[in-house]
């Protein structure tokens, strides 16, 4: 971050009216204010000067399509503000941002909302940053005959204990998989006793 010229950045951001030109002065330094905070955070996150003004050229066409979405979208038709958020929702993203509501959500709940509540309001639906995150390979699922017999003997007093990584559903499947099969192997050895009996 040490070649990053953040001052300079803010300055251009704050200086540039056409962010902003289409709202009132309230909404119009609430959107700022965000904006500021959020350049702040790319200049930590950027790892060299060209990142940083990527990004930072991503979130002025963000802030100036956040500010005419608030400014303009009672008087859009609906797809125009389907796709006006869409846009916005992929300019967040390319700077890491991630989006809380679906876009019809946000159009709906945007229309009865004054454009300084509207600001609030949209604001609020950058709910935090998007971070790539590792979907770990479901665990091996071990056979039976593969767990010592003291293991499945063994009393658990916190069934925490026990419970493989994943969801609770794929554990319901391995504990039913597990009980299908010592019920059959108790079946063929009582199958044997009656035979050697016989």
């Amino acid at each position: 971050m040490s070649d990053i010229d953040l001052e300079s950045a803010l300055s251009q951001f704050y200086e540039d009216e056409s962010l902003t030109d289409a709202l009132t002065d309230q909404p119009a330094q609430t959107l700022l204010k965000w904006g500021e905070g959020q350049l702040q955070t790319l200049a930590q996150k950027a790892s060299d000067p060209d990142e940083f003004d990527q990004q930072f050229t991503q979130l002025r066409k963000l802030v100036k399509g956040v500010s005419r979405f608030v400014a303009e979208h009672q008087n859009m038709a609906i797809d125009e503000q389907q796709a006006s958020v869409e846009k916005i929702v992929g300019l967040a993203e390319t700077i890491g941002l991630a989006m809380n509501n679906l876009a019809a959500r946000i159009i709906e709940e945007q229309q009865a909302l004054s454009d300084n509540d509207a600001m609030t309001h949209f604001i609020a639906q950058f709910g935090g940053v998007m971070t790539a995150i590792p979907i770990p390979a479901p665990a091996p699922v071990p056979n039976s005959a593969e767990i010592p017999p003291a293991i499945l003997d063994a009393p658990v007093e916190d069934i925490t204990e026990i419970l493989p990584k994943g969801s609770l559903l794929d554990f319901i499947h391995k504990i039913t998989g597990a009980v299908n099969e010592a019920k059959d192997k108790l079946e063929e050895s009582s199958d044997k006793d009656d035979d050697s009996n016989v």
